[in-house]
């Protein structure tokens, strides 16, 4: 028999010379080859600063979207007082002060009221807010964004700017943000990591970015070029990483990628200074590298076996003991890691298959009652009673000819009604279970109570639970016809509405009180003479429930004078389908 190896000692082999072989293959591998390496992991790292740079400009979107719903919150609930409005928006500037230039709410006339101090004094109409009002007034429902543009008050500076709804005069607010904020953050990445990073417009417009001192004159004047490639140009060309040459024919590499939020591009430029510098720090770890291979390999591989055999073990011997039917078995393993994901999933699994079997044997239960009850409805004493009494009846009088048709119907409705409860039957038996139901009514009370059936083509073959149509009609009897005192048609409809077979019964009798109405499909009735006359009802719409769930059951509509409508919901394709006989 061959031995069994376990999982921990594997890894331990496995990871022992994978780390070690990786080790070797690198201290072998030429020059060229890690250059090209480390070139795609200096783009890699240059693509995580970027990205950290994209996400520190999604915080700032988020902070001036607030900023701008703040501010137009505030201006909608003070229309009619300029004064606190002024007080408003200087506050919120104050508050904000650190991540925007000014916060101000523009006119229709152009003029402002505006947080910082310049434009709290000068607030007169100026022609270079035109467009940014002109904008807000086009894209109502969103926020505008501008080129960069150099403002009389907040210097060279870009505006997001949104309409303000619910004035009669049409304003827009506005918040000039902080590029030097943004720039100071841009060169704080160039000094600590030595890139050059800037923010493009989609047009090729610098916003921010490049210390004057470290940038060719091209670059200056808000302008971007590399070599003989516009900012136009870069945004334009296809990719995201280019290399260009300068005008001194030196290569650098270029990379961009659009923001998230804004409508901006970053761009990095940078030549291979850093990569070569890497290189050569290398070359002076190659021989500690391959003297300290194997004890690193030696140490990784042990501690990656050790790491994973304890709660390994520690699970394989909980699982053996809820294999062998300990449910009731916790498995706690106390770890931030796939190890402790599997314990708690492996607890909450238990959990739920104990609560599956608690709740099957409720339900299990709940059918058996409700099977009960319908066994112990079906033979009405009372009903049979007055049926007997009506053949005694018929016969005083001499009515020979209407016994025969009474004990028919009492026989095929006992036989009905003595199958087993919980079987399904086709509604086409319901509706002929019925039809004797209200013929022996009919002779019982001298009426004539129409029968009026409307079943949609398809439906007669459906399947129902057995004695779902007598309650109901019963409760047309009673309750609309005041127990036979009234005569009336009896309509049974049958049809496919939405998601769901409806089946109804209506009447045209005079109807049930709304307070009756209510605590008609309530689940326990208050005294045992409500609970004789509800029971076929109640006992119907849990047993719907029971078997289809809460969109299903009885629906009951009453107008006094006018009749009553009783609905029952099925599902539209039930489990189980019934053949034609």
């Amino acid at each position: 028999m061959r031995r069994r190896i376990s999982l921990p000692l594997k890894l331990f082999v496995i990871c022992f010379a994978f780390v070690l072989s990786c080790i070797i293959l690198i201290s072998q591998l030429s020059y060229r080859y890690v250059r090209s390496e480390m070139r795609t992991n200096d783009e890699y790292y240059i693509k995580q600063i970027m990205d950290k740079v994209d996400q520190y400009l999604t915080v700032n979107f988020s902070s001036f979207q607030t900023i701008l719903f703040s501010l137009e919150t505030s201006v909608q609930a003070n229309l009619q007082n300029p004064e606190v409005i002024r007080k408003q928006v200087g506050k919120l500037y104050e508050m904000n002060s650190n991540y925007v230039s000014n916060i101000y709410l523009i006119k229709s006339d152009l003029s402002v009221i505006g947080g910082s101090m310049p434009t709290r004094i000068f607030d007169e109409p100026l022609p270079e807010r035109k467009p940014l009002f002109e904008a807000a007034t086009r894209n109502k429902q969103t926020t505008y964004e501008s080129e960069p543009y150099l403002s009389r008050y907040s210097g060279w500076t870009l505006t997001m700017v949104r309409y303000l709804p619910g004035s009669d005069e049409p304003m827009a607010v506005a918040v000039d943000l902080d590029l030097k904020a943004i720039e100071a953050t841009l060169l704080q990445i160039h000094e600590e990591e030595q890139m050059n990073l800037a923010l493009l417009t989609s047009s090729g417009q610098i916003i921010a970015g490049f210390s004057d001192s470290k940038v060719p004159q091209e670059m200056r004047n808000h302008t971007f070029s590399v070599g003989g490639m516009s900012g136009t140009d870069l945004i334009a060309a296809n990719g995201s990483n280019l290399t260009v040459e300068t005008r001194q024919g030196k290569p650098v590499s270029v990379q961009k990628r659009p923001t998230e939020k804004f409508n901006w591009y970053i761009v990095s430029v940078n030549d291979e200074s850093r990569l070569k510098a890497a290189l050569d720090r290398l070359r002076q770890y190659y021989l500690g590298l391959l003297l300290a291979g194997l004890l690193l390999s030696f140490l990784i591989a042990y501690l990656i076996a050790k790491y994973i055999r304890k709660p390994l073990y520690y699970l394989m011997t909980k699982m053996n003991r809820v294999e062998q039917g300990e449910l009731g078995v916790v498995v706690s393993v106390r770890r931030n890691d796939e190890f402790g994901d599997l314990s708690r999933a492996f607890d909450h699994m238990l959990q739920q298959i104990v609560d599956l079997l608690k709740r099957s044997e409720k339900h299990n239960e709940l059918q058996r009652k409700l099977e009960i009850q319908v066994l112990q409805s079906q033979i009405n004493p009372h009903f049979l009673y007055n049926t007997l009494g009506s053949i005694s009846h018929v016969a005083r009088l001499g009515q020979l000819d209407k016994i025969d048709t009474v004990i028919g119907s009492l026989i095929s409705l006992l036989e009905y009604g003595i199958s087993d409860a919980s079987e399904q039957v086709a509604l086409r038996d319901e509706l002929r279970n019925v039809a004797d139901y209200v013929a022996i009514q009919n002779i019982r009370y001298n009426r004539h109570f129409q029968l009026v059936e409307r079943i949609e083509d398809g439906l007669p073959n459906y399947p129902v639970f057995r004695m779902l149509l007598q309650p109901l009609v019963e409760n047309s009897l009673f309750h609309g016809y005041c127990g036979g005192q009234i005569e009336g048609p009896l309509e049974i409809s049958a049809f496919r509405e939405g998601g769901f077979v409806a089946i109804e019964v209506a009447d045209r009798g005079v109807g049930i009180p709304e307070e009756k109405l209510a605590l008609l499909l309530t689940p326990e009735p208050r005294d045992g003479d409500a609970r004789r006359r509800r029971i076929g009802l109640n006992n119907i719409h849990q047993r719907i429930r029971t078997y289809y769930g809460k969109p299903h059951g009885l629906q009951i509509v009453s107008v006094p004078g006018q009749g009553t409508r009783i609905r029952a919901l099925f599902p539209a394709h039930p489990t189980k389908e019934l053949q034609t006989e």
